[in-house]
């Protein structure tokens, strides 16, 4: 749907009481419409490359020159339906059996954009969070999960996950208040990816610590699962240090998620 907005917003901007026809333009954003299809982190690299060659090439250079308010404005409107579909529904989260019902279905800490939901369970010592997110920079599965995971980072999406994830672990623990805006994430440099069952997942690893305190208090391993159309899964595990557990890449629990 998005896909198809995003041709007629092309064909819209380039035709609509236009004296000349700048086909070129036409052409070139439709192209990376369909690029957006397969191209890793999508919109991020299409963008800065279609700027790139637009400059170097004498002839993108005087054709500018020619259609640079309608291409602008072009543009503005393709960005505009590509944000829009950031709210369009997700699919409801879903667990492995053997976790049986979740917790938490709500979604205190849930960005207004892009659309997203998650559910948390409580399982083997850990909390378990499956986010499902829209993901409107790209619509390929390829660099979906590490291009978004890296977003993440950025704009502090996984500290909004971790307070959810401690709130729900101080909901669980009566006699016991947890302040979770106290608690952030420390990046850990890993490998970046992981091998589950024989597919190569990207996977992103924390440290929890609170503030004014260097001590570490729990790890959480963000694993992803890209799919092509713009909505990725993200598989979140919460653990305590203090638990036996000491697989750091949590494969028991992953691959009971990515069972049929």
């Amino acid at each position: 749907m998005t896909s198809a907005a995003l041709v007629g917003a092309i064909f819209a901007g380039c035709k609509w009481k236009a004296e000349v026809f700048d086909k070129s333009t036409m052409v070139a954003l439709i192209i990376g419409v369909v690029c957006l299809w397969f191209v890793p982190w999508g919109v991020i690299v299409l963008a800065p490359f279609a700027l790139l060659v637009s400059v170097l090439s004498p002839a993108g250079r005087l054709e500018w020159s020619q259609f640079r308010k309608r291409r602008i404005i072009t543009v503005l409107i393709l960005l505009l339906v590509l944000n829009s579909s950031g709210f369009y529904p997700v699919s409801t989260p879903k667990g492995a059996p053997q976790w049986g019902e979740p917790i938490a279905t709500e979604n205190p800490h849930a960005p207004v954009w892009p659309e997203s939901e998650q559910h948390t369970w409580l399982y083997d010592g850990a909390v378990i969070g499956v986010l499902i997110t829209r993901t409107p920079h790209t619509f390929s599965s390829l660099g979906q999960a590490s291009s978004t995971m890296s977003l993440g980072v950025m704009v502090g999406m996984h500290n909004e996950r971790l307070h959810q994830s401690i709130e729900v672990m101080d909901d669980s623990l009566p006699g016991i208040s947890i302040d979770a805006e106290s608690f952030s994430l420390i990046e850990v440099i890993s490998e970046g990816s992981h091998n589950y069952g024989g597919e190569e997942l990207t996977v992103v690893r924390f440290d929890v610590k609170r503030e004014g305190f260097d001590t570490t208090l729990a790890r959480v391993l963000v694993v992803g699962f890209p799919d092509s159309g713009g909505e990725l899964t993200l598989l979140t595990i919460t653990r305590p240090l203090l638990s036996s557990q000491s697989d750091i890449f949590e494969e028991k629990i992953v691959l009971q998620f990515r069972a049929p």
